[in-house]
């Protein structure tokens, strides 16, 4: 018998809590940066704030405490919450306002500036960083008198747009690097087609529009016919070309806002938002005849058989259950066909 206190004690090691938490660091960039900003926003002001105590500046002195725990407050909830997104930007809009209050009360050097222009993209977004660099810059610069000379003034105005040009273009090409790894991670590398993974999330986005907006949606089952015969005759690198012209063809076919995904083997979904039983059964009719005139193999026309079933419920699994047992119908009914969930066979489309 296991004992199961002395597990979870052992699972709640610190050299256990440590490991994840660098997994975390690793696998969640926002969560690192905060992290970091956190770091060093701490290091850095609360050794000013116990010299502006010293000195007797207890107000300012005050004002940077109440900073840090600010700081380590939103810190902590990002790693206890995951919501790293809003704690960014939180975060980024506190430091923001705090620098230009006591840059407007002339209690703070104007060389924090350059730290919080950082900030800005590297926190939250471009859209927020540039404004918040505008309107650091800008109130900065009208309070000319903590400036000593016009040469000052300018040579600070212009380090400031550098820095803020520079942490834009990072911003920009860090969400073009994220966009990219996204789309790679949801892709099928062979086709190009969404893999399991992108289906998984438009499925329950389709069923949330449905539970939310009552939106119908369908959901298409295609397996290519003797799929198995091309393999092996012609070799897998002609099975391959067959598949990518299969996703080809059906992209050429539909809408945009229809998403087409590989399952695997030769096994695809095709996911058509905002579409009834009867748009659904009309358009799908279309492609099977598309297809059977327009997909070749190295042997000759390819077939598929399809299974098709419309958004009725709260479960995107039985959802695709469904077109899976419409699928297996066109195959027991000699394949080439195109069965709609909760008709009968009379009812089935063949090509």
């Amino acid at each position: 018998m296991v004992d199961r206190s002395k597990h979870e004690r052992i699972a709640l090691s610190p050299s256990r809590r440590r490991q994840r938490g660098r997994q975390r660091l690793r696998s969640d960039f926002r969560l690192a940066i905060i992290s970091l900003f956190g770091l060093c926003t701490v290091l850095g002001i609360l050794p000013l704030a116990v010299y502006r105590y010293f000195v007797g500046d207890w107000q300012t002195g005050t004002g940077d405490v109440v900073l840090v725990g600010i700081i380590v407050a939103l810190v902590a909830y990002a790693w206890k919450s995951g919501r790293t997104r809003l704690a960014a930007r939180v975060l980024a809009l506190i430091v923001t306002f705090g620098y230009l209050v006591l840059v407007i009360f002339g209690s703070i050097s104007v060389m924090w500036a350059f730290p919080i222009l950082s900030a800005g993209f590297l926190l939250a977004d471009r859209v927020f960083g540039s404004l918040s660099a505008v309107g650091t810059l800008v109130l900065t610069a009208l309070f000319s008198g903590r400036f000593d000379t016009t040469v000052d003034l300018w040579s600070f105005v212009t380090t400031g747009v550098l820095v803020s040009i520079f942490g834009l273009i990072f911003a920009t090409w860090t969400q073009m690097q994220r966009r990219q790894l996204a789309s790679i991670a949801r892709s099928d590398p062979l086709t190009g087609a969404g893999n399991r993974l992108g289906l998984r999330t438009a499925l329950d986005e389709c069923v949330k529009r449905f539970q939310e907006d009552r939106e119908p949606a369908g959901l298409a089952l295609l397996d290519l016919d003797h799929f198995k015969a091309v393999n092996d005759t012609y070799g897998h690198d002609a099975g391959d070309q067959v598949l990518i012209e299969l996703v080809r063809q059906v992209r050429s076919h539909m809408r945009d806002q229809d998403q087409v995904f590989r399952m695997g083997g030769e096994e695809f979904v095709l996911l058509l938002p905002d579409t009834d039983e009867h748009g659904l059964v009309s358009a799908l009719s279309k492609l099977h005849a598309h297809l059977r005139k327009h997909l070749y193999g190295p042997g000759g026309p390819v077939r598929v058989s399809i299974g098709v079933a419309s958004l009725n419920g709260p479960d995107p699994q039985s959802w695709l259950a469904r077109a899976d047992r419409a699928l297996y119908r066109a195959k027991e009914a000699g394949r080439n066909r195109l069965e709609i969930d909760g008709m009968d066979g009379s009812e089935a489309r063949r090509a």
